[in-house]
């Protein structure tokens, strides 16, 4: 849905050893996700939405630094992470070496559950930092105090959102691996069909739900994932 090939425009560095590259999508999709937040100058505007940008920033990059670290420790293979559009993506720089069983399954789900790990680790120490910086002080209002609880409490939120929306059974999410993992642990022949159906029947289900609540931004991604999963299925035309 959203290109995450190499542009004249993407920021490149390393952190900890990782090649990062953020692409132009990344800040595309901070600045439509900022434009509801209501703003009075142009100086404010131009504050929040930096901090918005850093937040975003940390948190998926702490997401994908969870899934790095399980390559780099548990299977011994450097990584890569690009930003973008839909969040992030933890490439490895070649294929890692799986045991079968049992413990190649808790090895596979400990890979993509690492992220929200992270995530949640990040959101928790949000959390403590919200109530004792500042407390005096509110958001929205042109102060650094505030500008830097809103910083925390972004963080905070997106961490939250972003892991427990991450650990939905929908592919090509973490949650999605996961269920695929598990049932192929159960069923070899027909585990990856069963991944994709509930992955197909969770998606729908979260699109109408965020059309119901006026979510259309996530409906939308919500009914490409499930769409996704549908030509997956047709595709691969299994049988039981």
């Amino acid at each position: 849905m959203f290109p995450i090939s190499p542009t004249a425009y993407d920021v490149n560095f390393r952190f900890l050893g990782f090649p990062i590259r953020i692409h132009p999508f990344f800040w595309v999709m901070v600045f439509i996700f900022f434009m509801q937040v209501p703003v009075d100058t142009l100086i404010f505007w131009l504050c929040r939405y930096a901090v918005w940008c850093s937040a975003l920033f940390v948190s998926v990059l702490v997401h994908e630094l969870g899934h790095a670290f399980v390559f780099r420790y548990v299977f011994s293979v450097e990584s890569e992470i690009i930003l973008h559009g839909l969040g992030g993506l933890t490439i490895p720089h070649r294929s890692h070496r799986r045991s079968y069983g049992v413990q190649g399954t808790l090895l596979e789900i400990l890979l993509n559950i690492a992220g929200c790990l992270a995530g949640f680790i990040l959101a928790a120490i949000a959390f403590v930092l919200f109530i004792n910086v500042g407390s005096g002080y509110g958001i929205g209002t042109f102060n650094p105090m505030n500008l830097l609880r809103e910083f925390l409490f972004i963080t905070l939120f997106v961490c939250i959102i972003w892991g427990v929306v991450n650990l939905l059974p929908i592919y090509p999410l973490d949650g999605g691996h996961i269920s695929r993992e598990i049932f192929l642990f159960f069923s070899p022949r027909n585990g990856l069909k069963f991944s994709l159906v509930l992955s197909l029947i969770t998606a729908i289900i979260c699109a109408i739900a965020c059309l119901n609540f006026q979510l259309y931004f996530v409906a939308i991604f919500c009914g490409f994932w499930a769409y996704q999963n549908f030509i997956d299925l047709q595709q691969r035309s299994f049988r039981f």
